[in-house]
């Protein structure tokens, strides 16, 4: 199963046992394919950082073992830049995250690419708009 992001206060995220699936549970949205890495590039662009620093923007808070499935909280500093963009300024950003590194495993046109990144952008925006609004949520990724 790809990553899934989703929404929700930790001490209920983290009671999820192994065999739940969290979509039952929680607000989701897909990750369209959109892997660790790439996220990694978007928080990069979006800090003004490098690579090595924006891995620690995805915090692992749930192991249920050592071949997973694994449970990351994005970590404040990146849900507050996130909740940041404007609506308009969104192709924009996925334009040049779109040519920021290695995007070929989604094996797409540029302007299919370009689409996907812009709406998986969208949405997250606006899940860590909802964050900011309520301050017990947070976003997660839940990766098999």
């Amino acid at each position: 199963m790809p990553d899934i992001m989703l929404l929700g206060v930790e001490k209920q995220v983290l009671s999820l046992e192994i065999d739940e699936n969290p979509a039952d549970n929680f607000p989701c949205m897909p990750s369209e394919g959109i892997d660790s890495e790439m996220r990694v590039l978007l928080y990069a662009l979006l800090m003004g950082i490098f690579f090595d620093e924006a891995q620690s923007m995805e915090q692992l808070v749930l192991e249920y073992g050592p071949e997973g499935p694994w449970v990351f909280k994005l970590d404040f500093t990146i849900t507050e830049r996130l909740a940041e963009v404007e609506e308009d300024d969104i192709d924009g950003i996925a334009l040049n995250w779109s040519q920021t590194g290695e995007m070929s495993a989604l094996n797409m046109e540029a302007s299919d690419l370009q689409e996907v990144l812009a709406r998986f952008l969208f949405n997250l925006v606006h899940f860590c708009m909802l964050v900011r609004q309520e301050e017990v949520l947070s976003v997660f990724i839940y990766s098999e």
